[in-house]
């Protein structure tokens, strides 16, 4: 008896020393595991082992820890509403619970936890206590909301985008449409999920299209809009729609399908059908207005030059009528004969400017390089014969070379500089400044003066044929010469315009193209 009794204590012995390795064992194993918590809870749920795993997830030490209720890892609010003692009960009768929830750490921050509670019981199946394990998911759930607030915008900008969109696979069937793709085609998307695209193409396209699809497939790459085809799809009563398209790859699970932009192109047809319509007609209006101008033209030198000859008949029988009964007159009659002959003389030249500025719109522009600086120094040259009794004082500035006709841009410096030494005539000090000014696009040249100047309020006649501001005992002339500056300057591309005030002197300007065709 004593030997079975000595027998039978060694072998619980031996049990007791095997439960103690295992136990040793798995305490062993649980302090390796580092990326979870594992918690043993007693009855009353409170904390009797703490693995490393829990001290990294929580940041709290086994001795700050062990002891107190596990609660103490849940947020106020789920305390306030009884969770703790609520998945206490789901374990016992459950067996165990599996949930997600946010828990706490020692600091105050929360983690968000992936959370098993498995009721334990010991080897006579009596309840032990609990086994919590714990395991922080808050940077893949922050990673789920990010991608599903990304899928949320995407979805939202597919459905809203203002183009229609429809997903193809390769066989050629519509798996997904937006909206725009009902309200361009007609079709609600349940008529068109699961439908071949041709339903979305004209019946005289479909031969051509599939093989268009068969090629797209076998080597699929992106596509842009406005490569110049022309492209129609079909409405759900039959309309064509022409349209424009963009194609891109997009790789599945299953194969390679094809993520087509198509953008109703209707208005855009009809405005360039209406674009095309209105050059057309002003085409056809520059055409009439040409040639209405080539008659003026051509009817202004004939009226001139035909005017010529009767006029030289008046002014040479007038010069005879003198000679011959000049003596004989009584003063009022060759008062009359004078009268007659200035007339005739002032209409010659008003028909010799006339014909000039004929001819400005009539020649032909021979272009080349002008240095306007040498043309301004030879003119003012010829000037001086005629300004030795007067006192004109010249400031000349850096002049441009420029590209245009030089025989009209001399004739434009001639009446522009002509004008301003006729206009300070009453000036004792005349001081005439002539100078450029160089912008982005243009050379702005000025001849500038100190003479009678004008009102700014007549400024916009200033360039119209025949228009003169002062009276013929004031200043002689036609009313010709800005108008044939102003032809000539248009001709190169440029513009005229003129800034003075009554007595104050006057400013020319023309601008010539810093790069003239």
């Amino acid at each position: 008896m004593a030997n079975k009794h000595e027998t039978g204590k060694e072998t619980g012995e031996a049990q007791e020393a095997s439960q103690r390795a295992r136990d040793q064992f798995f305490r062993l194993m649980a302090e390796q595991v580092k990326d979870y918590a594992l918690i043993l809870l007693n009855l009353k749920g409170e904390i009797i082992s703490w693995n490393s795993g829990a001290e990294r997830i929580t940041r709290y030490l086994a001795h700050e820890i062990l002891g107190k209720h596990f609660s103490v890892l849940h947020p106020k609010e789920e305390i306030r509403s009884g969770a703790p003692q609520r998945e206490l009960s789901i374990a016992d009768t459950m067996g165990s619970i599996e949930l997600q929830g946010w828990r706490l750490r020692k600091d105050g921050s929360r983690f968000f936890a992936a959370i098993t509670l498995n009721q334990l019981r010991d080897p006579s199946d009596e309840h032990a206590g609990y086994v919590l394990i714990l395991h922080d998911n808050t940077e893949r759930r922050a990673a789920e909301e990010a991608m599903a607030k990304s899928r949320t915008m995407l979805e939202r900008l597919f459905e809203t985008a203002p183009d229609a969109i429809v997903v193809v696979d390769g066989g050629g069937v519509i798996r997904k449409v937006n909206q725009q793709a009902e309200v361009i085609f007609g079709y609600m998307r349940e008529e068109l999920v699961g439908q071949r695209i041709e339903l979305l193409i004209p019946k005289r396209f479909h031969k051509r299209h599939r093989q268009h699809l068969r090629n797209y497939f076998s080597d699929p790459r992106a596509r842009k809009m406005g490569i110049g085809l022309e492209l129609y799809g079909r409405h759900k009563n039959g309309a064509e729609i022409p349209v424009d398209i963009m194609l891109n790859p997009i790789e599945t699970q299953e194969s390679t399908w094809v993520f087509a932009v198509i953008r109703d192109i209707t208005i855009q047809k009809q405005g360039e059908a209406k674009i095309l319509e209105l050059n057309l007609a002003l085409r056809h209006q520059l055409e009439q207005l040409a040639a209405t101008n080539r008659e003026l033209e051509s009817f202004s030198y004939s009226v001139s030059h035909d005017l010529r000859a009767p006029l030289r008949h008046i002014i040479g029988f007038v010069d005879l009528l003198n000679s011959k009964a000049g003596t004989g007159l009584d003063e009022k009659s060759r008062h009359y004969l004078d009268v007659i002959g200035g007339a005739a003389k002032k209409m010659g030249l008003l028909i010799d400017d006339l014909l000039a500025f004929s001819r400005m719109g009539r020649s032909e522009m021979m272009k080349g390089w002008v240095d306007l600086a040498l043309l301004v120094r030879e003119i003012v040259a010829d000037l001086q014969a005629d300004l030795q009794d007067r006192e004109v004082e010249w400031e000349i500035g850096q002049l441009p070379v420029v590209l245009g006709d030089a025989a009209m841009l001399r004739q434009v410096l001639i009446n522009l500089i002509g004008n301003a030494v006729k206009f300070t005539r009453s000036r004792a000090v005349a001081r005439i400044a002539i100078g450029a000014v160089r912008q982005e696009n243009e050379q702005e040249i000025f001849v500038r003066d100190n003479g009678v100047g004008f009102d700014e309020a007549y400024a916009n006649k200033l360039f119209g044929l025949f228009q003169r501001l002062h009276a013929n005992e004031e200043f002689e002339g036609t009313g010709v010469g800005l108008a044939i500056v102003q032809r000539i300057v248009l001709r190169h591309g440029g513009r005229v315009w003129a800034e003075g005030g009554v007595g104050t002197g006057a400013c020319f300007w023309f601008s010539l193209p810093n790069q003239a065709g």
